[in-house]
């Protein structure tokens, strides 16, 4: 279902960049009926049913739906609906046209750089979608300071409410382990290996269908051998690729 609701989604950008970019297009129902939503998702409740013959228009796309208009109604179709609506006299379904882009997958990787507890701080991660509105993510990051350096491995499960905003904010939870290489030269300490938890908020800016600016807090909550917890605050900045 992923891969289809995808690929319509590539379908119709394809069909608006080859066809009519700035216009909205009018299609024709060509089998026995299909639903239209409130809102760009399978929560939103059906209002209308379009019945094989009947017109609608097409006005844009929001990840895997589309917002089209019917008798006077703006409302919101799933894009795996495409392989079902064809031009007024046309034998082509929308789908069959598709002939430029391919979608971008479930799969995201990121780079970001910042602060760490006080230090400088770079992350590489990857993450993958369930659906539109849950992912997890996997991250390795490096600190640098003058006392100690750092890795951190993490795995957190996130949810996104607002997906197909521009600005569209989240929130995760997840665990993962601190390395901790202290840098003395008269004393010998050795390195420390600390489980963590960890709690962030985020926000996704799309610079392009593929492409999102990412501005992540997170604070951390360290377990260490001296039966106090340590609390940390990493704030990021960087860019994340679907592919």
């Amino acid at each position: 279902m992923r891969f289809l609701t995808h690929m319509g989604c590539g379908l119709f950008c394809s069909l608006l960049l080859a066809l009519l970019p700035l216009q909205a297009q009018q299609v024709v129902v060509q089998q026995d009926f299909v639903e239209l939503h409130t809102g760009p998702g399978r929560g939103y409740p059906i209002v209308q049913v379009v019945l094989k013959g009947d017109a609608l228009t097409l006005l844009k796309q929001r990840g895997g739906w589309i917002r089209v208009q019917y008798r006077q109604q703006t409302l919101w179709l799933a894009s795996a609906a495409l392989a079902h609506l064809y031009l007024p006299e046309g034998e082509q379904s929308l789908a069959s046209l598709w002939q430029v882009d391919q979608p971008p997958s479930a799969w995201q990787l990121g780079l970001a750089a910042g602060d760490f507890a006080g230090t400088s701080y770079y992350q590489l991660s990857a993450s993958y979608d369930f659906s539109d509105v849950i992912f997890i993510e996997l991250s390795a990051g490096q600190g640098s300071g003058q006392q100690a350096s750092s890795q951190q491995f993490l795995v957190q499960l996130g949810v996104s409410p607002w997906p197909h905003w521009r600005w569209s904010p989240y929130f995760a939870l997840g665990g993962g382990v601190l390395l901790t290489q202290p840098r003395t030269i008269l004393v010998q300490t050795r390195e420390r290996n600390s489980p963590m938890a960890n709690m962030e908020l985020g926000l996704d800016y799309a610079l392009t269908r593929r492409l999102q600016a990412n501005l992540r807090y997170r604070r951390g909550l360290i377990s260490t051998e001296r039966d106090i917890n340590e609390e940390t605050n990493t704030w990021l900045i960087g860019l994340k690729l679907a592919f």
